[in-house]
């Protein structure tokens, strides 16, 4: 039986937020890196030249006229063959700020606008107006962004809620809290007892539900919000560990290398040079 009053509940929480958008001008021997894993999603329209890209074990062909997702954490490598022009931006889509989108719904990866000049009309505006502090502006994009998103659910079938996805939605509270104290200790037993789990039996489902131990799930997500505050701000390495519930600058460094393959400033120095 299709939950469809469980889903309607959660696209209605859908919240999208743009990072950066631009139009780049890229070369073979400039754009090409395998295995880049980054916390935000990435949604490219190729205006001309050809490439790839690659994206849980499958490859695309990237093709003018053509728009492409691209969703986060999952391995990703992409190269051009040729010069290749993308406008592109980056964003996060999450259900109750906590849940990617992606994990719930079933999506296209490849996809071709029906009314080619419209939807480049409706990006350039979009990339012109990213980073407006305008109301009505801020409210313009994102709600760009989500039309924009919705060409990728098109004709997919509507399937029931798998039971991993129901115990995940049972585990809501825990996520959200996760999310909301990330700059505080986070206790597993706390957690524990909101899921009305014992804490052995509380780290074996949520290991299985989220492919991590409760632990490295909260690490992950510290380095995540770090990845997207350096890429928004030029805040100063020692007020967000502070922000993040890190020791000290020493010990988020350690922890971003580790888990990103990049130091905090190598990660923000791609930021400058704006990689799509």
């Amino acid at each position: 039986m299709y939950n469809s009053w469980i889903m309607k509940g959660l696209l209605a929480s859908i919240d999208v937020r743009i990072i950066e958008s631009r139009i780049s001008n890229l070369t073979p021997s400039y754009w090409h890196k395998e295995l880049d894993n980054r916390p935000y999603g990435r949604l490219y329209y190729i205006k001309k030249g050809a490439g790839y890209i690659r994206s849980y074990g499958k490859e695309y062909r990237l093709l003018p006229g053509h728009v492409y997702l691209v969703p986060p954490r999952g391995d990703f490598a992409y190269g051009c063959t040729n010069d290749l022009q993308i406008w592109w931006l980056h964003f996060t889509a999450t259900i109750l700020s906590c849940i990617d989108l992606f994990d719930h719904l079933p999506y296209n990866t490849d996809v071709v606008p029906r009314e080619k000049m419209q939807f480049e009309k409706l990006l350039l505006r979009l990339i012109d107006i990213h980073g407006s502090e305008r109301a009505d502006e801020q409210l313009e994009y994102s709600g760009m962004l989500l039309q924009f998103l919705s060409m990728f659910f098109h004709d997919q079938e509507e399937k029931s809620l798998t039971q991993k996805q129901e115990t995940r939605i049972r585990f809501l509270p825990v996520l959200k809290y996760i999310d909301e104290h990330l700059g505080e200790g986070i206790a597993i037993d706390t957690l524990a007892k909101m899921a009305n789990y014992e804490k052995s039996h509380f780290s074996t489902v949520f290991s299985s539900l989220l492919g991590t131990p409760p632990s490295q799930y909260v690490i992950r997500k510290r380095v995540e919000q770090a990845q997207l505050m350096l890429r928004r701000s030029d805040i100063k390495l020692e007020a967000l560990a502070e922000q993040l519930g890190f020791s000290d600058a020493f010990h988020l460094s350690k922890v971003f290398k580790r888990v990103t393959g990049h130091s905090p400033s190598e990660y923000r120095n791609m930021r400058r040079e704006g990689m799509p």
